[in-house]
């Protein structure tokens, strides 16, 4: 059998330690899901957990090579050079073994393994619909016990079904899952399905954690601006032109003004309930009002309790709002000339290429987004850091960029394209033209592999005479092109950059994404507009791996963004950017903290350049990132101070708030209000008492008003040391935070959704050097953790549309506020667990009002909520991200 021969033959990590001491607790639900960075090992806990289970076990791999590396690493759990060779392991799903490692296509398409799919360049088309029945029969008939997911995230719809049908079948079935990027910014159903199979996240192995362990190596982002060519300026005056004539039209145009002026919602006799169901509609209609009449709505002000003044001020975010209602909400109550006009107007926004499958592209156009991500300047940009790179690296260098696209078009035909847009062979071509080191540059992709002919006698020599054709390359004098089976070619490629012979690696994220490793890797060049957590974490990951030849390795890695900072749409790809920057952590620029989010990086050149010197964004952005890059060496050392402290410190979910809540301010006023009035009671119980020791004409009058006073001030003893606990509560700059995390870790764990007793949770509030505030739960699980830290930022974030709010309403000295907070999601699903919240908040943070907004007097005050959220002059800045801590 294969169970006693197993045993891991080297010692485990801690960070691996960490999660084996809790495996058994995370299999109770019997799902082990893993969330691992590039190089923690998640093959070999993967292997552990089927040697503790000692169940027969599939593994599925989204590729032939991760497959097989599955296989081969069972050499560090016995002793054999070829696994296959045993009896109790097999690769193949018609013949299945005690461990069988096969792939997610084989699974899907039932063949074996010489006809399973080879990894693609672009999306791969879906596999012929697999026979569920079949694979079925197949796990019961060998009594497969175990799945073992390997980078999970990359389950599609097809093979959804397929392992739903499998766990419904087989209801004892066991999930491991493993990823290195689970699908965070995934939709909320895509996220619910993949946590039904998977279960929850019960451990995360961060990247510094195995910085600091000494598995990946420091590293640092730099951001690259470029200021978009001629062309695609013209594209973004054109587009804003023709909003702002639009909008200039509409205002002046009569007919839209009476359908405005008609519009049900201003009529005396308001039906609220309409208004109600889209409150960010009518305040849209409102800011309309106010800026071309100057007039109020009485009826619809009373119904969003707002003013006048509160209005903001009409812009393209309010037009998108307006007309979105007024095109798609398809009212009953609008008129035969209002829908007729409305009509017309569609046809006008099509012509105008605003509107197009009914999205309206009044704020921002996917198109231009589109055309600013794949800008032609970011190849003038790979050639820029390239130079920097190369002056400062010199025969040190070894870098990679990565694209979406090869966008060799133009080689297949005589005529000319126009510009290119951003891909690997561009971006090759641009870089063969102007580096000094040409003859060290190589294109590597699924189609085109190009090589300086200096390589030749190299390249064959690492291919050891295997099937590889070298022709000349007619389009590029002294280059070669390089044919063979793509995995040949990959292996051979990495050889020779490996080797130093290659020093730029140019190719598509796609081939050299998940499974490709090359330590040596350096410099990173992301050439790439897809800022999904998934693949910026793959791609990032190519080189933060450690070189144990080189362990004072550190590396670069480069973001790319197009600015027209003239052009009100020119921004879309900087937003992107910032969103890219959302989806992992890494080391802060101006302080000695690891944390995710793009304010990290203390971009200060790039972000004065877009408010005050608009036409020096670029410039002063490059300048800055250039200067921080030449001190590169710094950033070993201050990994190495930053990770330094506790040694229990790890990546923990949490919330960010530059503002403490509005409840602070009414707690800390009513709290003073309430001992001020006390003082002033004892205060006269003191006067009367020496009153009637006086024996003038008042001690009688101040003899009964000290006992009235006194006997007050002892039938309200307990409210009166309650008012002095919340005081004490508060009074902390911090400590309406506390408060309010502690009613939703208590919420939580009454509900049962956290585990881990009360008792042993910590709720840690952190201020930050420039006075923002960071709240986590500490004591528990990650899973646990992370579900606090969503549940609060929901909590003290905006007002969208949630089943139940909390309310509280307060009036001392003429000072009155409502505050309105959101029930987190999960505890709002049910009333009873809404109730649980709001007894929990009740108790830790003060009195409140529990509303359930699906009603109509709960509609009512959700409208309030979200109109007073809209009309804010500033917001409470809050946001969810994973910060290093202890």
């Amino acid at each position: 059998m294969a169970f006693p021969a197993l045993k891991f033959r080297f010692d485990w990590r801690p960070y691996q330690k960490r999660v084996l001491d809790a495996i058994e607790h995370h299999l109770s639900d019997q799902r082990l899901h893993v969330v691992a960075a590039p190089g923690a090992g998640k093959t070999v806990l993967g292997l552990e957990a089927f040697r503790r289970l000692q169940k027969r076990a599939v593994i599925l791999s989204p590729t032939r090579i991760i497959r097989d590396q599955w296989l081969q690493r069972l050499t560090d759990f016995c002793e054999t050079d070829d696994p296959l060779s045993l009896d109790w392991v097999s690769n193949r799903l018609d013949d299945p073994r005690v461990l069988t490692s096969i792939t997610y296509q084989a699974l899907h398409s039932k063949s074996r393994i010489d006809e399973d799919l080879e990894p693609k360049e672009e999306d791969e088309e879906e596999a012929e619909t697999v026979d569920a029945a079949f694979v079925v029969e197949t796990f019961k008939r060998h009594q497969v016990q175990v799945i073992i997911l390997d980078e999970a995230h990359h389950l599609r719809a097809e093979w959804w079904k397929v392992l739903d049908q499998i766990c419904e079948a087989i209801p004892d079935l066991v999930i491991v899952a493993l990823t290195a990027t689970p699908p965070y910014d995934s939709k909320a159903p895509e996220w619910k399905r993949y946590e039904e199979l998977c279960g929850p996240i019960d451990e995360e192995i961060s990247v510094p954690e195995l910085i600091k362990a000494k598995t990946l190596c420091p590293h640092q982002d730099y951001i690259w601006a470029v200021d978009v060519s001629p062309t695609e300026k013209e594209r973004i005056k054109t587009y804003d032109d023709q909003v702002k004539r639009l909008l200039e039209h509409l205002v002046d145009d009569e007919a839209f003004c009476t359908c405005m002026l008609e519009h049900p919602w201003l009529d005396e006799e308001l039906d609220t309930s309409s208004v109600y169901s889209d409150p960010q509609a009518a305040m849209a209609l409102l800011v309309f009002l106010k800026h071309k009449t100057g007039e109020a709505a009485p009826e619809l002000y009373t119904a969003l309790d707002v003013s006048f003044k509160e209005i903001p001020e009409l812009s393209r975010t309010w037009w998108q709002v307006l007309l979105e209602h007024l095109l798609f909400s398809n009212k009953p109550e609008q008129n035969a000339a209002a829908s007729a006009y409305y009509a017309e107007l569609k046809k006008r926004l099509r012509s105008l290429e605003l509107l197009r499958k009914n999205e309206l592209s009044i704020v921002r156009s996917r198109r231009l987004e589109r055309s600013l991500a794949l800008s032609e300047r970011k190849v003038d940009a790979c050639m820029s850091i390239h130079k920097l790179e190369l002056k400062q690296r010199g025969d040190e260098l070894r870098q990679v960029v990565l694209t979406d696209f090869i966008r060799d078009e133009a080689l297949n035909t005589a005529r000319s394209l126009g510009t290119s847009t951003l891909g690997a062979w561009p971006i090759f071509q641009g870089l063969c033209g102007t580096s000094p080191i040409a003859e060290s540059i190589a294109l590597l992709t699924g189609r085109l592999c190009i090589v300086h002919e200096t390589l030749v006698e190299s390249l064959m020599e690492q291919a050891e005479g295997q099937k590889v054709v070298c022709a000349p390359f007619e389009r590029m004098p002294g280059y070669v092109k390089v044919s063979g089976p793509l995995n040949l070619l990959t292996n051979t490629f990495t050889a020779l950059l490996i080797r130093g012979d290659i020093k730029t690696l140019v190719g598509t994220g796609a081939l050299l994404g998940e499974g490709w490793d090359a330590p040596v890797v350096n410099s990173l060049i992301l050439a790439s507009s897809v800022g999904t957590f998934m693949l910026t974490n793959q791609m990032r990951g190519r080189a933060i791996r450690l070189d144990r030849s080189k362990p004072e390795k550190v590396s670069s890695i480069w973001h790319l963004v197009a600015l027209d900072v003239r052009g009100e749409s020119g921004l879309g790809d900087f937003h992107d950017l910032t969103q890219r920057f959302e989806t992992f952590v890494g080391l802060s620029q101006n302080s000695l903290s690891i944390e995710s989010g793009f304010k990290r990086m203390q971009a200060s050149g790039l972000e004065i350049g877009l408010t005050e010197l608009k036409p020096y964004a670029c410039f002063a952005n490059n300048r800055q990132m250039v200067r921080r890059y030449r001190d590169i060496a710094k950033v070993s050392e201050r990994w190495k101070a930053a990770l330094s402290g506790d040694s229990k410190a790890r990546v923990v979910p949490s919330v960010e708030t530059e503002v403490l809540p509005r409840l602070r301010a009414y707690h800390l006023w009513n709290t003073l209000g309430h001992v001020l009035f006390r003082l002033m009671s004892a205060i006269s119980c003191w006067l009367s008492w020496n009153a009637v020791f006086a024996r003038n004409k008042w001690s009688l009058l101040f003899a009964a008003v000290g006992i009235g006073t006194a006997w007050m001030l002892l039938t309200r003893l307990g409210s009166t040391l309650a008012v002095l606990r919340i005081g004490l509560r508060y009074l902390p700059v911090d400590g309406s935070l506390r408060q309010i995390g502690k009613a939703l870790c208590r919420a939580l764990c009454e509900a049962g959704m956290i585990e881990t007793p009360y008792r042993r949770l910590r709720i840690r509030t952190v201020q930050a050097t420039d006075k923002s505030y960071y709240l986590s739960l500490s004591g528990g699980t990650y899973y646990e953790s992370s579900l606090f830290a969503d549940g609060l930022a929901q909590l003290l974030g905006p007002i969208d549309s949630p089943r139940y709010l909390v309310i509280r309403e307060g009036t001392f000295l003429g000072f009155t506020r409502d505050d309105y907070h959101a029930v987190p999601a999960r505890l709002a699903v049910k009333k009873e667990l809404a109730e649980i919240f709001y007894r929990s908040w009740a108790r830790c943070v003060g009195p409140s009002d529990l509303i359930y907004t699906r009603s109509e007097e709960g509609r009512a005050e959700l409208v309030h909520a979200k109109a007073h959220a809209f009309t804010a002059a500033f917001k409470d800045q809050t946001r969810r991200l994973d910060r290093w801590q202890s």
